[in-house]
């Protein structure tokens, strides 16, 4: 008998069992005593309990909704993902990545996670609604690329409002004193941080945010091109610089502003976040904060790692500072 026999025969989720089975909170004493007396009754729990013991499998999970942050943002996770399957096979552990689309809820209920070691989830476009839905993971779990504020949770993430610092510092260093924003216009948590690290960075480096020169566009290439180019006003008060949410939102913007006839750098500076490939060979190169991808992953694996060999571990988030890649569109001041 599987899990999900069981579940069918007693009208409870795969994942209930998976609670009960692992010792873990989440579900009533009713249903925990239904569960232990259904497992006896159909003699499921020493064999459950022998295929745990033998498993080597962590599941990978990348959740999207719109794809805009997980597919389309040129490799960023597909190093992460990288990092963590080779980090993995270190440890003799099978990196089993699932892409799932649909409802978060949906997929938690109906997946068996007693098969697997442990699970890492790439959590870019996961949202708040969601996140109490971790309460019910069986299996020790580490979310990536999402610092989930206010949840307790363990999770690896850059240090969003930081790194803003660091790019704006670099602005205020080369002599910008007026800039403008670039955000994205779907919800990420990571472009919140980094929102409330502008705001935050702008005013601590006393430097002048030109608030009509807040852009919030789509973060896709064209998306982001096409966005800037409608929205785009009076050019005669374009301030200094501008730092954009990411590249992908950089790229576009000065592709539309390059169409309008600004010159970058010459007439006004750009720098982004992330450090996609597409970064170093675009015209100009664009100057970024590098986000680095082997570390987040490496430390995603080696947190998991330690919960499994100790459950009574307290969740830590992790945050990584990035450093600064200077290119081209970026000026000196004179």
């Amino acid at each position: 008998m599987t899990i999900r026999e069981l579940s069918k025969l007693i009208n409870v989720s795969p994942a209930t069992i998976s609670i009960v089975i692992n010792e873990k909170k989440g579900v009533s004493e009713e249903t925990r005593e239904k569960v232990l007396a259904a497992m006896k009754e159909y003699n499921y729990y020493p064999q459950q309990r022998k295929r745990i013991t033998e498993n080597k499998n962590v599941l990978v999970l990348k959740y999207y909704r719109s794809g805009v942050f997980v597919e389309e943002n040129q490799g960023f996770i597909a190093g992460i993902l990288d990092a963590i399957e080779s980090r993995l096979q270190k440890e003799n552990l099978n990196m089993v990545l699932r892409v799932h689309k649909e409802s978060f809820e949906k997929f938690l209920s109906e997946t068996d996670l007693s098969q697997y070691e442990g699970i890492i989830l790439i959590g870019t476009e996961l949202t708040p609604e969601l996140y109490p839905l971790f309460d019910s993971i069986s299996i020790p779990y580490v979310v990536v690329d999402n610092v989930c504020p206010y949840t307790t949770c363990n999770s690896v993430c850059m240090n969003n409002e930081e790194n803003v610092y660091i790019a704006i510092d670099y602005l205020k260093q080369c002599g910008h004193k007026s800039i403008g924003y670039i955000g994205g216009n779907i919800y990420s948590e990571n472009f919140q941080l980094r929102k409330k690290g502008f705001i935050e960075s702008v005013e601590r480096l006393e430097m002048n945010y030109v608030k009509e020169h807040t852009y919030m566009i789509s973060p896709t290439m064209i998306g982001a091109y096409n966005d800037m180019l409608q929205q785009l006003g009076d050019l005669s008060t374009l301030p200094d610089c501008f730092f954009a949410d990411n590249d992908t939102l950089a790229l576009g913007a000065i592709k539309a502003l390059k169409e309008k006839g600004v010159k970058i750098p010459k007439d006004l500076s750009i720098i982004g976040f992330d450090d996609i490939p597409y970064s170093a060979v675009s015209s100009p190169a664009l100057t970024t904060v590098h986000v680095q991808r082997r570390q987040i992953g490496e430390l995603a694996v080696e947190q998991l790692l330690k919960i499994k060999k100790d459950k009574k571990n307290k969740p830590v988030k992790t945050l990584i500072t990035g450093n600064l890649i200077i290119r081209d569109s970026v000026a000196k001041k004179a």
